[in-house]
């Protein structure tokens, strides 16, 4: 048993670490100098912190984080407002079709969103949404991963907590704000992480949104600027990319302690 726990805990972190090369070599090669990189050195031969001086003199680095903080937070926030209760709706509660319609809700995971981007685009563009962070926010309110994962944390939570709530007076809503969603915060914590880090790092619909440059979101940001410069220096690039994986990091750590139970919770 014990050979099978240490096969198991060494298997773990060669995977890590699988995971990790590419962020540490990231990181190393943003302190090093154009020709250590070239010459694919791991260590820096000397520390160039220049790099980070550079990408944030030269690009439009703030104003492309802002509108990656400003989408991804106000997303994720409306994702919650939105899937939250349709979660409560399609778990807790009895009414005519609800077994259809969350199936139907489930058919955004069947559906790649490439498939879907010229109609979105033309409905985001009839509204006057193009080059605007709504045109960002907007089309990610209606997640189906995110009623999933909620609608399966609920259904495990025992019906005597709803009973005894509505024992003491509390209506629906009370139930579901009282009662449900506090018991349901490990859910919403994963939710928050994997909504977060998508919005935060979708290249593709933002590609599409966004014509000027000043509303580009930092991925759509430092891949323009990667193509704009006819001589690429890397170490500036990897400076920003360091820069632009900080929010990310920093979202995780707070929610890591929800994030493992909140997925084994709501896939049983």
């Amino acid at each position: 048993m014990k050979f099978k726990r240490y096969l198991l805990t060494a298997f773990a972190l060669a995977l890590a670490l699988v995971y990790l090369i590419p962020l540490i070599w990231m990181v190393l090669a943003s302190f090093q100098s154009e020709k250590d990189i070239l010459a694919s050195k791991w260590i820096p031969s000397q520390w160039f912190a220049e790099n980070y001086k550079i990408i944030l003199q030269r690009a439009k680095l703030g104003t492309w984080f802002v509108n990656s903080l400003i989408s991804a937070t106000t997303a994720t926030l409306g994702i919650l407002l939105v899937c939250v209760p349709a979660a409560y709706a399609v778990s807790r509660m009895e009414f005519p079709g609800r077994k259809i319609l969350y199936l139907l809700s489930l058919t955004g995971f069947m559906i790649p969103g490439q498939a879907i981007a010229i109609p979105l685009y033309l409905l985001v563009r009839r509204f006057g949404l193009v080059n605007n962070l709504l045109g960002i926010i907007i089309p990610a309110l209606p997640s189906s991963m995110a009623v999933f994962i909620l609608s399966q944390f609920m259904k495990a939570i025992p019906l005597d907590y709803e009973e005894a709530a509505r024992l003491d007076g509390a209506n629906e809503l009370d139930v579901m704000l009282k009662v449900i969603l506090p018991m349901s915060l490990p859910a919403v914590a994963t939710v928050t992480v994997l909504h977060f880090t998508w919005i935060w790092n979708d290249f593709f619909w933002p590609l599409i949104v966004m014509t000027s440059d000043k509303m580009y979101t930092l991925p759509v940001g430092l891949v323009a600027l990667a193509a704009s410069d006819v001589n690429i220096r890397y170490g500036p690039i990897m400076a920003a990319n360091v820069l632009a994986s900080l929010p990310v990091i920093v979202v995780y750590i707070f929610m890591q302690r929800y994030l493992t139970r909140g997925v084994v919770l709501s896939l049983r």
